[in-house]
């Protein structure tokens, strides 16, 4: 089990991307390794290469890759008006 990176909490009161709160529920981006509230899981789910990165990680997963850091490390979110 050496090869496998050690993580910190998923808990998080404030949101690595926006900075909001919480509420105490979160998830990793799909993206990248930023751990996320659940509106910007949702704003992420309506990004073009949303479905691209998630057949990646698929792929990566398939491979054995458990550490991928993402199809995108440096994502920046699509600003909606």
């Amino acid at each position: 089990m050496k090869h496998l990176k050690t993580y910190e909490s998923m808990y998080r009161d404030k949101c690595d991307r926006c900075g909001q709160s919480t509420s105490g529920t979160t998830t990793m981006s799909i993206f990248n390794e930023d751990v996320i509230c659940m509106t910007c899981k949702n704003e992420e789910k309506n990004d073009p290469e949303y479905d691209a990165a998630v057949k990646a990680e698929y792929e990566e997963t398939m491979k054995g890759n458990t550490n991928f850091i993402g199809s995108m490390p440096d994502y920046t979110p699509i600003k909606r008006k």
